[in-house]
């Protein structure tokens, strides 16, 4: 797992006890990034792991690892509460005087993003300058940090990068930054981030990929319900303070919230569409990610739980 409210159903389903529930004793291994986990995955080392729609990701699948993607962790939000939790922003003095107000402005400029090219954030936005008939190799990438690209903001080293909340309120609050695109207008269907299974999970017990997968679909639709309606939303994010850099409970009440789909559902023709724009882009060989979607896990937690239906 990772450090981030988009992983906060794995912490959830492990504090509420919702992994011990179905008889799995289940350990979380914190790293920094999600390619750090893909080698030990693939090796059986760790048994369930999120990665993203960016280059390592798609590389490791399409060499027909030992990896099955059975779930949504992160993708594009669907209420007004969770669209813009990231953000393409530019700097305010130059959306003030009009010299970024589009794409086609950001011709010749450097994007500082995320995990840099190939990554999951530069597939959006090269998604969206491509819709608006900019070629996306017109503009240079380079890797940032979201918090980096906060702070030169304020010491006009960056005119453009993408955030996160809640830096990107941060930012509108204090004058850093106005935003250029949210994460929804520029890719309306991006599969940011997906769960994956060791392709031996069968072998680990009775059901281990299915009693798993209820526990944290349980535990997803908590956090839904937390951020979206307000249900033992104090609970929730005292678990994401505990687990995550963000440690003011106020502002997880003030922030658009990473969205989650409550029945897991991965955006497979989304996938397939980044991994192709990659290749075109020169970043990324032929990719066939037909044989890595494996459904039976999500499909039986749901029918176990029921289809999610917001709370009334």
């Amino acid at each position: 797992v990772l450090p981030l409210a988009s992983f906060g159903p794995l912490y959830i389903a492990y504090d509420r006890g919702y992994f011990k529930e179905v008889g799995l004793n289940v350990e979380l291994v914190t790293g920094m990034t999600v390619n750090e986990h893909i080698a030990p995955l693939a090796q059986g080392q760790l048994h369930v792991a999120g990665c993203a729609s960016n280059v390592p990701c798609f590389n490791a699948l399409n060499r027909q690892t030992d990896t099955q993607i059975v779930a949504s962790l992160q993708s594009a939000g669907q209420t007004e509460k969770s669209i813009g939790n990231v953000a393409l922003v530019v700097r305010k003095d130059l959306w003030d005087d009009g010299t970024i107000r589009g794409p086609q402005d950001l011709v010749g400029r450097t994007l500082y993003l995320q995990a840099g090219e190939g990554s999951a954030v530069h597939v959006e936005a090269a998604t969206w300058l491509k819709r608006n008939g900019v070629d996306p190799r017109s503009v240079q990438v380079t890797n940032m940090f979201f918090p980096d690209v906060y702070a030169a903001m304020q010491n006009r080293g960056v005119e453009v990068g993408t955030s996160s909340e809640p830096l990107i309120s941060m930012g509108l609050a204090r004058g850093v930054h106005e935003i250029l695109a949210t994460m929804e207008d520029m890719h309306s269907t991006t599969q940011v981030l997906y769960l994956m299974f060791w392709s031996g999970i069968e072998r680990l017990g009775p059901r281990v990929g299915e009693r798993f997968m209820v526990a944290y679909l349980r535990a997803a639709r908590d956090y839904v319900n937390a951020f979206e309606y307000g249900i033992d939303q104090d609970a929730i994010i005292d678990i994401l303070v505990r687990e995550t850099p963000l440690k003011d409970p106020a502002l997880y009440r003030q922030i658009r919230y990473a969205w989650i789909d409550p029945d897991g559902r991965v955006n497979r023709q989304s996938m397939e569409a980044d991994a192709e724009l990659m290749r075109e882009l020169g970043l990324l060989g032929p990719v066939d990610l037909s044989g890595m979607f494996v459904d039976k896990y999500r499909e039986f937690a749901v029918q176990y739980l029921g289809p999610y239906r917001p709370p009334r």
